[in-house]
């Protein structure tokens, strides 16, 4: 059914006060407070909307893979309830049930040609209801009632702007908006920019700070710069998990651009000291690394971080540069190849395949100068350090082959030796 076609289907059943459900609903629209109807609206006059804030990143991502999805064709409406209905499948189930039991406790938004501003996902599930009953094993009886989605019809003038800042507002303001998907957050804040609201216009439908609204933002844009980095453009799935890091690392790399108290270095470092800091930590991210690993190469503050001393970073950075793996195919090559595959399940076989090939080298080189980093710290605690040096040559297995092998070895004593004597005259000289 056309745009066309709902619209007059909507406007019929206005005319019809036994479609009314409730009146009297206040709902503010354009500046000040209406009272309106919830009707009874058969499912079938309604499409989605495709670009609903709970599933943001998969329609994006799957459009810039496959091209525009369109609402109203049967094909690609399957799609959107895919992606609907895979968003919280245990959420989904549970308030399935409800529905199937209670009714539609909670009233949707639609606009006057029939797209769902709020509630596509109840309506998802009305329509997984009586569509598939029979594969549910439910009689016609058990799921008539969800032929009907209950919902305020918006006026005829009802632009972008308005539709965006009500599904905001009823999704992403109220409390189960910690039910969305991290990354949703974000882009809808992109979205609500590129129509023209403010960040303060966008904290208040989100009920949030001002501060955070721009802190998204900031985000955002460094994800977006991951993802060009691995020529992921536009596909957002592949953020997923990702959020902890991304957060950290914004606020680190803020602060080493403003120069602040908290980015104190023992070196002069750049701008193009920062941005191999930043790429350094998107292969770690790309790893999936997070918490106290993730945090030694770039941590502000009084402890430190590697990039803190220019020795360590020098040669952390020149380790990570030499020894971590290209990708085997540019993204063109895997399409190229497997021309008629799911781009999606691709990419993310390229990225575990890089991350198999990866994380060897990674862990050994972060866990080395992670080590490095905690002698650093404990300059100030002789004992500390000594201990744990005696401890490691004791754990040393001298009957390896590689014990008088490795040409290293011999050299290393040697400077083990040189430094303990130099460290028994000082005592000495006590």
């Amino acid at each position: 059914m056309d745009a066309v076609t709902r619209k007059v289907k909507l406007d019929e059943l206005k005319t019809n006060q036994l479609n009314q459900s409730m009146t009297g609903i206040p709902l503010r629209y354009k500046g000040s407070t209406r009272a309106e109807i919830v009707w009874r609206i058969p499912l079938d006059y309604l499409i989605y909307n495709k670009y609903n804030g709970r599933i943001g990143s998969d329609v994006l991502s799957y459009e810039t893979q496959n091209g525009e999805l369109n609402a109203e064709s049967d094909s690609d409406r399957e799609i959107i309830e895919k992606f609907l209905y895979e968003s919280k499948v245990d959420r989904n189930k549970t308030t399935m049930d409800s529905l199937l039991k209670n009714g539609q406790q909670r009233y949707g938004i639609v606009t006057a040609d029939g797209i769902i501003v709020d509630g596509n996902r109840r309506a998802m599930l009305l329509n997984r209801l009586f569509h598939k009953h029979d594969e549910l094993g439910y009689t016609y009886g058990q799921v008539e009632h969800c032929m009907y989605f209950l919902a305020i019809i918006l006026p005829d003038d009802a632009e972008e702007r308005d539709i965006q800042q009500l599904e905001t507002i009823y999704q992403m303001g109220e409390d189960d908006k910690l039910d969305y998907n991290p990354i949703e957050k974000y882009l809808k804040c992109k979205e609500l920019k590129r129509l023209g609201f403010s960040e303060k216009d966008i904290a208040g439908f989100m009920s949030e700070d001002e501060s955070q609204i721009k802190k998204w933002i900031k985000i955002l844009d460094l994800m977006e710069d991951y993802l060009k980095e691995y020529d992921y453009d536009g596909i957002y799935t592949r953020l997923e998990k990702t959020e902890g890091p991304f957060v950290d690392l914004a606020n680190y790399l803020d602060a080493y651009k403003n120069r602040g108290a908290r980015a104190r270095t023992d070196w002069t470092y750049t701008d193009s000291d920062i941005s191999d800091l930043k790429l350094v930590c998107f292969d770690y991210i790309r790893a999936r690394y997070e918490g106290k690993e993730f945090r030694d190469i770039a941590k502000t503050g009084k402890e430190g971080s590697i990039f803190f001393f220019k020795d360590l970073w020098g040669d952390f950075l020149k380790q990570h540069q030499e020894n971590t793996p290209s990708d085997a195919e540019t993204v063109q090559e895997l399409r190229e190849r497997c021309p008629g595959e799911d781009l999606s399940l691709l990419l993310r076989q390229r990225d575990s395949t890089w991350i198999e090939q990866a994380k060897g080298q990674l862990k050994g080189n972060l866990n080395r100068f992670s080590r490095k980093l905690e002698d650093k710290r404990d300059a100030a605690k002789p004992a500390d350090l000594i201990e744990r040096a005696l401890s490691a040559l004791k754990s040393v297995d001298c009957e390896q082959s590689s014990f008088t092998e490795d040409p290293r070895i011999e050299d290393m004593i040697k400077e083990i030796n040189k430094i303990a004597w130099e460290m028994k005259k000082i005592l000495e000289r006590r």
